[in-house]
């Protein structure tokens, strides 16, 4: 996990790393994943991503040793994300944006280690989740005045998050596009792809070097 916070912007993290870090912390202590305090739970294949990049980028060999284990885990649970019983009624975004998350992190890994087909193939199905939950024109946070400041502040932060998904596996798709030659599998420039969404909150990604 040390290994892996330090280049998370870089490789397109969106999500709050300190509150997945925290909840990572708590899977690991507790041996289930929980939501608490705003904090959704998380699941397997996230996990399993996270440390699959961080034994990569991993200096120490005794943590590089796993990285085989973590990519047959990451692989296999990420296929399975969607349908994975990860609890999360009181956040009903969650689950879509840690498949993102989860799909843009594993195309940096294969475009980085020189499997740039099974990349591709990653940030086709972030591309379909993205256009299949309309984040390109997004419905924007409908707030109540009757709302609690916290319910509020977490809808607000949920909603960043999707603007932030959208624009990062843009940013990654037309990268890969343009390095490769290939033709575009999110065409934002033609007239029956209008892209409505508000411009990232935090800067997106490019993938390391």
């Amino acid at each position: 996990l040390s290994a892996f916070i330090p280049y998370a912007n870089d490789l397109g993290f969106f999500l709050d790393l300190t509150k997945i870090c925290n909840a990572i912390l708590s899977v690991s202590s507790q041996g289930t994943s929980t939501s608490n305090a705003g904090v959704p739970p998380i699941t397997s294949a996230l996990m399993h991503v996270i440390f699959l990049l961080g034994s990569h980028l991993s200096t120490s060999p005794q943590v590089t040793v796993f990285e085989p284990e973590f990519l047959s885990k990451a692989t296999g649970s990420v296929a399975h994300i969607l349908s994975s019983t990860t609890n999360t009624s009181d956040h009903p975004h969650w689950k879509v944006l840690e498949a993102i998350q989860s799909h843009v992190l594993l195309a940096q890994y294969f475009f980085h280690t020189g499997r740039k087909l099974e990349g591709k193939y990653s940030i086709v199905i972030a591309i379909s989740l993205v256009l299949g939950t309309r984040m390109h024109p997004p419905g924007g946070v409908s707030l109540s005045d009757y709302e609690a400041p916290q319910t509020r502040l977490q809808r607000e932060k949920e909603e960043a998050q999707r603007i932030n998904a959208f624009w990062i596996v843009l940013a990654l798709n037309s990268f890969w596009t343009a390095v490769e030659g290939h033709s575009s599998s999110l065409p934002y420039w033609t007239p029956g792809m209008r892209v409505d969404t508000p411009w990232p909150w935090v800067s997106y990604c490019q993938p390391h070097k």
